[in-house]
């Protein structure tokens, strides 16, 4: 939404609030305090976000319209937020010119109040934490994932899942949830010795017991090549890739190779459930479901949060299939 401005100085008091409103109710949710409070066009700014971590704000901007009204949307979100608000931070999330290093453009700049420099520590469907605002494009939590979250934990409860395996496992969120909601074990695989380390700080802030073996560095899909030859199954497995990503080796693309990953990753689990996302407006619900061999039979399907207000079609598409 392009706001003039003649008119902006009136509008953005009314989003925010009218934003703030509509989450009201998760200001007072005790098991989470990380949470999307604006989420540009569905919210009715165009390219600018605002995310809610334990009283710290993170704003982010992915245009210069959103860029030149930061200064004005400040002072009107601090009046509406319903709890003390301890700093704001501001993070640049344009897309890199040729010449511009991503890790020095997605620093945030601190606005108002003090961040403390080692993070701080939220709480996400009663799992804890530590989230970093300042540096990289992502914080370490995928707030988007909360109500799916919220709908796996009567998942294992109800279901006997002794051996899962996490794939692409970032900071091992999916693994933390499984666990202390009654899953058994977890191994985790990135291709991140930094994102493991992040994995095994949730792994102690959360009271689970940390075993070196599965914390696995490397690519998750020639680890599933590994496992298969050496007959280790699963009953459960995370299948959350990037929708694009590169290593030295080879590329990964969501159209071109989820398919053929599936059927990797079905190897190693046996007559168990495989929970599977792709995070693109470019891949259509249909075209998701398609990836998945017919003879599967999908249990659960699932969008992105309803704090994340879209605007068109949703981004995020979640199923837990029965293999």
């Amino acid at each position: 939404m392009e706001l003039s401005s003649e008119t902006l100085n009136k509008k953005i008091p009314h989003l925010l609030n009218s934003a703030i409103e509509r989450r009201s109710l998760l200001f007072e949710n005790s098991e989470t305090d990380c949470f999307r409070i604006f989420n540009a066009a569905g919210d009715g700014i165009d390219g600018l976000t605002a995310d809610f971590y334990s009283g710290y704000i993170l704003l982010q901007y992915f245009n210069n319209s959103a860029k030149e009204i930061i200064n004005k949307i400040l002072p009107e979100l601090i009046k509406v937020i319903p709890v003390p608000v301890k700093a704001v931070l501001c993070k640049n999330r344009m897309t890199p010119a040729r010449d511009e290093v991503p890790d020095e453009l997605w620093k945030s700049s601190i606005l108002e109040g003090n961040y403390p420099s080692e993070g701080i520590i939220v709480m996400q469907n009663g799992v804890k934490a530590r989230v970093d605002l300042v540096n990289g494009q992502n914080t370490g939590i995928f707030l988007d994932m909360r109500e799916i979250r919220d709908k796996l934990a009567f998942f294992y409860k109800t279901e006997s899942v002794k051996r899962m395996l996490n794939l692409f496992s970032y900071t091992a969120l999916f693994s933390v949830h499984a666990l202390k909601n009654g899953a058994g074990n977890a191994v985790n695989i990135d291709l991140s010795r930094g994102v493991l380390n992040r994995a095994k700080v949730n792994y102690q802030l959360n009271d689970l017991r940390i075993d070196e073996r599965d914390f696995i560095y490397g690519d998750a899909l020639e680890w599933t090549k590994q496992l298969s030859k050496k007959n280790i199954s699963f009953d459960y497995a995370v299948f959350d890739p990037p929708t694009f990503a590169r290593n030295k080796k080879k590329n990964f693309s969501v159209k071109k190779d989820y398919s053929d990953s599936l059927q990797k990753v079905e190897l190693v689990v046996n007559d168990g459930f495989i929970l599977t996302s792709v995070n693109s407006y470019t891949v259509t619900e249909q075209e998701y479901r398609s990836y998945h061999p017919v003879e599967w039979e999908l249990l659960m399907f699932s969008n992105e949060s309803s704090d994340f207000v879209n605007s068109g079609n949703p981004y995020l598409k979640v199923g837990l299939w029965k293999i």
